[in-house]
């Protein structure tokens, strides 16, 4: 039997004992059989369910790494953003402030290895956040991220559908094309072929909801005066001095998710000027250009003048 079908006999036979509970309620359930980190206050007010982690026999049953849609891919981290990605019944605290199922998934990835980077102790280190985002970002989270944010759209059109039914459904399709999926409904990619046509406006999308998730998570409320210094690029390319996050961390957390995106989504490389600040495109774009994939232990800007 192979991991898949095995933890997929396991959501069955939970959603079997919680007949007559809804989707939101039994993959937050889920959640308990993931990780400890995931079970915490934070993520109990994040996602409006008392989160628990289940000990005894079927404990961290969850937590392994298996292939979905032919790609690796970390069940836990899945299940943990899938929790969030689902509709609730009534409203949660974090319902009243930004905080989205991206802030739980691939921005909040993005968005933490950034507030590592800038508070690191040893202000000395060589390492890069490029390096920070391989690893506290990883293919396999993202692949997990966007599994979840489809998974979640199918068992939001329809409340009577059951977990591990929409993850077998999901499992039947090519990754390559999920992406594609994916782009097109969280991002409003349009993609003729193999190529992203609007690629700023995505990347755009991505960067603001980073920011977001920084704005929102509490140890870095004093690390940046105002969200517009956060999010505002630079029009020239000149990289912020900073021990604060900026907008070029952002930058570059932006398009490490977009490389895995044109990678795994089978797209064409992408040569793009990014906008000066995201959701506001008549501010006009910055005076360099970027290139998408990204190198893996470097972050370096191919810039060409306007």
């Amino acid at each position: 039997m192979s991991k898949l079908q095995e933890v997929l006999n396991f959501i069955e036979k939970i959603e079997s004992e919680n007949f007559g509970k809804s989707s939101y309620e039994i993959a937050n359930h889920l959640r308990g059989y993931t990780k400890p980190e995931y079970t915490t206050r934070l993520w109990t007010l994040a996602t409006g369910y008392n989160q628990k982690y289940i000990e005894g026999e079927f404990k961290g049953k969850l937590n392994q790494e298996l292939v979905l849609s032919g790609e690796n891919l970390d069940f836990a981290h899945f299940i943990a953003s899938l929790s969030d990605q689902i509709n609730s019944l009534g409203m949660s605290k974090s319902d009243l402030t930004s905080w989205t199922g991206d802030h739980t998934s691939w921005a909040g990835d993005i968005g933490s290895a950034i507030i590592f980077y800038r508070s690191k102790s040893d202000k000395t280190s060589k390492t890069t956040l490029n390096e920070v985002l391989k690893n506290l970002a990883s293919d396999s989270d993202y692949t997990a991220n966007i599994a979840a944010y489809l998974v979640g759209l199918m068992l939001n059109s329809d409340p009577q559908a059951k977990i591990y039914k929409a993850i077998y459904q999901y499992d039947t399709i090519e990754y390559s094309q999920h992406i594609k999926t994916f782009v097109k409904k969280r991002f409003g990619g349009i993609i003729e072929g193999n190529k992203i046509k609007n690629p700023a406006a995505v990347e755009s999308e991505i960067r603001r909801s980073i920011s977001t998730f920084i704005r929102l998570y509490t140890p870095a409320n004093n690390l940046f005066k105002s969200v517009k210094n956060l999010v505002r690029l630079q029009p020239k390319l000149e990289w912020e001095n900073t021990t604060e996050p900026n907008g070029s961390d952002l930058l570059t957390g932006s398009l490490h998710f977009l490389t895995h995106i044109v990678k795994y989504g089978g797209l064409e490389n992408l040569y793009f000027q990014p906008y000066q600040m995201p959701g506001l495109p008549w501010l006009g774009t910055v005076d360099y250009f970027v290139s998408v994939p990204i190198g893996v232990n470097s972050f370096s800007l191919k810039t060409t003048p306007k």
